[in-house]
């Protein structure tokens, strides 16, 4: 079972590279994506038409970003639970790819693909079981 667990997350990890790389990074926030500090200047330095695309965008979308945002934490709990199923996990994969590529499809028609998305995935928060903050949940020293 561990084997079987650990080679889905593998494919997992290698599915989620591969669709970072060939999207740009798009992600659920404004700029370099909402988790990520520079997002915000970066944001007030466009000009006021784009901010307001892209303000139009986030309101316009923002049932697609919760779905998004709703199928990373299912992952999660799926990732870190002691019976991870790999078929269940697989399916959310799937679905989750799904939702980012009409994310991407929606923002080229809006005109702002360069503008969504950014640090990682969007939004902050990557995969996995310590919510993409690596295997010591983001503290340096290692201890939880």
């Amino acid at each position: 079972m561990k084997k079987k667990i650990a080679a889905v997350a593998l494919v997992l990890s290698l599915a989620t590279v591969g669709i970072a790389s060939a999207r740009g990074g798009m992600g659920m926030g404004p700029g370099a994506g909402m988790g990520c500090p520079q997002a915000v200047s970066q944001y007030q330095q466009l000009d006021e038409a784009t901010r307001t695309k892209i303000d139009a965008f986030q309101r316009d979308n923002q049932d697609l970003r919760k779905q998004i945002a709703m199928k990373h934490a299912a992952m999660r709990a799926l990732m870190t639970s002691q019976n991870a199923d790999p078929a269940a996990a697989s399916k959310l994969s799937g679905e989750l790819f799904d939702l980012q590529a009409t994310m991407q499809e929606k923002a080229k028609a809006a005109g702002i693909s360069q503008y969504v998305g950014g640090c990682g995935m969007g939004g902050g928060m990557g995969m996995g079981p310590h919510g993409g903050r690596g295997m010591m949940g983001g503290n340096m020293g290692g201890r939880m």
